[in-house]
């Protein structure tokens, strides 16, 4: 089965891989309910999974959303926009439009500028 992803903080699993319940609270799934006591509330649906976005090297993924960028000392990075551009420098990525100015610290947009985003964190071969 797939996980998902149960929309409330330290929540119990139900037996059914399907819906959770509070914290301190037991699943009834033939019930359809969550127990505490006298208490009784409906379950909560788990929600989907968070997709990612595979890197060209097959392997490495970044959270939905973000760009694979090449980063220095080989491997990728995730960049926290969609459709970025990745710098040369392997460390840095400028917004989908700008181009990246490592020299200057900056991205640019024709007369427009903007910093540098936060340097990239190299992946390690590991899926997020």
């Amino acid at each position: 089965g797939q996980y998902g992803c149960c929309p409330l903080p330290q929540a119990v699993c139900c037996s059914d891989h399907l819906h959770c319940c509070p914290n301190g609270y037991t699943c009834d799934v033939s019930a359809g309910t969550c127990t505490r006591g006298a208490e009784t509330i409906s379950l909560f649906e788990k929600q989907p999974p968070l997709t990612s976005v595979l890197c060209p090297d097959g392997r490495s993924t970044c959270p939905d959303g973000n760009t694979c960028c090449k980063a220095s000392g080989g491997g990728y990075g995730c960049c926290p926009l969609l459709n970025a551009d990745c710098c040369s420098d392997g460390k840095h990525c400028c917004p989908s439009g700008y181009k990246c100015e490592v020299s200057q610290g900056k991205c640019v947009k024709s007369e427009t500028h903007h910093p540098l985003l936060q340097p990239l964190n190299r992946i390690d071969d590991r899926v997020l």
